[in-house]
């Protein structure tokens, strides 16, 4: 398993999104500018913020071909040094199609829509994309992914595409075949639900003041992180380390490698970590309105 050790990315660091350079001249019209590709604009693309970059790929995923899009991905890749923008930029196509469609269901095209209406198809589009047949999101997982949107009970379209730019990555990653299968096992649960940074932590306490065995670990989807920063919807490892304290680090899988061994066998190949720990949530459903899909 390759665990990326870069301090600038691990999950404690500030997002793009909060160091946006408000003069910044990208407008979101670039259509234009995106057909040509320069290598100006893969280097801008670079050097930009999460944000820019948004709005970005917004015109260009609407007005180029997906030729243009792939050869995009591979020269941002290439640059940057970073083949998770790669997996960004090729997604975007797809995510903001599904995004609108979906958003068009709940809203029924109004302004708002409650967010107990929106729950079903939430569920349903996370299910279908992750290739789930057996594990939906419970109703913590369905908490978790409010916060992330913002919203309380009911959405407007910006709290639903902060949900949608952060649900839709980790969908993709959970649909790949080294993932699917232990996001399947829920006995025990490999990748825990849709948790936060202090339920992850809380998991690795035997109390408030002592830590379990060094080497146990939790598998979880980081929350401050959404399309389309590169590690958007990938896993981190949250453990107790030989030092005994808690470490976070982003676990990096290529599932595009064929070589790879499934996430299960990198992780029993992983010395660091032992015992795979539990987080303790209230029982509930592991299907959350289950019985309108």
């Amino acid at each position: 398993m390759v665990v990326e050790a870069q301090s600038a990315r691990t999950e404690s660091t500030m997002s793009d999104s909060d160091s946006i350079d408000a003069r910044s001249s990208w407008s979101g019209s670039d259509k234009d500018e995106a057909e040509t590709l320069s290598d100006a604009m893969i280097f801008r693309y670079c050097l930009e913020g999460t944000y820019e970059r948004s709005t970005f790929l917004k015109g260009a995923a609407s007005s180029i071909n997906v030729d243009d899009l792939i050869t995009l991905a591979n020269e941002v890749s290439l640059y940057s040094g970073c083949s998770h923008h790669r997996n960004q930029i090729l997604i975007s196509k797809q995510l903001l199609e599904e995004g609108a469609v979906t958003w068009s269901i709940i809203s029924k095209n109004k302004e708002r829509a409650l967010w107990s209406s929106a729950v079903p198809e939430i569920m349903s589009k996370f299910m279908d994309i992750a290739h789930s047949t057996n594990r939906g999101l419970s109703e913590q997982d369905l908490e978790v992914l409010k916060g992330i949107a913002g919203c309380g009970a009911d959405l407007g379209r910006n709290e639903f595409d902060r949900l949608w730019y952060w649900l839709y990555p980790v969908a993709v990653s959970l649909s790949k075949d080294k993932i699917n299968s232990l996001w399947g096992c829920t006995a025990p649960a490999w990748i825990e639900g849709l948790i936060t940074t202090e339920e992850a932590e809380n998991a690795l306490r035997s109390s408030r003041e002592l830590l379990k065995k060094p080497g146990t670990f939790v598998l979880r989807f980081p929350t401050t992180r959404s399309w389309p920063h590169p590690d958007a919807g990938s896993l981190v490892v949250t453990y107790v380390g030989s030092d005994n304290s808690i470490h976070h680090r982003l676990l990096s899988l290529d599932v595009s490698d064929a070589r790879a061994g499934s996430l299960q066998d990198l992780l029993l190949q992983e010395p660091e970590l032992l015992q795979l720990g539990r987080v303790d949530r209230l029982p509930t459903a592991m299907k959350y309105y289950s019985s309108v899909l």
